[in-house]
């Protein structure tokens, strides 16, 4: 269906600028962030049930970890939804072909993380930092038929580390994928 197409590539196209924008704003030192009690068990989920027709059309069956209770945290509400957009777009774009997206609230002593596994093909270990870098793209098949700037997990990284916080990837425990771990 056309309008279909059309809607899901203005869609496309907003996050692509809404990266941009953001990225630009935190090379300038300009990204006023505003930070609020907010219940992060809740902020997870609003942003997976936003994403959760995305998922499913990228043929991904989502699977959501999250504590029974609130996790009280003080974060800035839109730089936390971002990061988290950024990785769920991040895992459609790159490892919808292992049709798994898991998502984990992980809470210790003093420290809460958000991870976000998919099944997808990995990113090798010598590739594992470079993928923060600005403008880089794994050097694949795989990055060439994808649309992007190489944008979203510098953002995702920038933002949480403006909130106190950082982003991390690793091998996914039990074969391929990966695990991008936000804390």
């Amino acid at each position: 269906d056309n309008l279909a197409i059309i809607l899901k590539e203005s869609e496309r196209l907003t996050r692509l600028i809404n990266n941009v924008l953001d990225f630009s704003r935190l090379e300038q030192g300009r990204k006023d962030l505003h930070p609020e009690r907010l219940d992060l068990c809740q902020a997870v989920a609003t942003v997976l049930d936003t994403q959760a027709l995305r998922l499913s059309q990228a043929g991904m069956l989502l699977t959501r970890t999250l504590p029974a209770g609130p996790v009280w945290v003080r974060t800035d509400r839109d730089a936390l939804e971002q990061v988290l957009l950024n990785l769920v777009d991040n895992a459609i774009k790159y490892a919808s072909e292992g049709k798994e997206l898991e998502v984990r609230l992980a809470q210790a002593t003093s420290s809460v993380a958000i991870e976000v596994m998919d099944r997808g093909p990995g990113v090798p270990g010598s590739e594992r930092e470079r993928v923060f870098a600005k403008f880089h793209r794994l050097d694949s098949s795989l990055t060439a038929r994808r649309p992007g700037c190489g944008l979203g997990l510098t953002i995702a990284r920038r933002l949480m580390r403006e909130l106190g916080g950082d982003v991390v990837c690793r091998e996914r425990p039990g074969g391929a994928g990966r695990r991008v771990r936000a804390s």
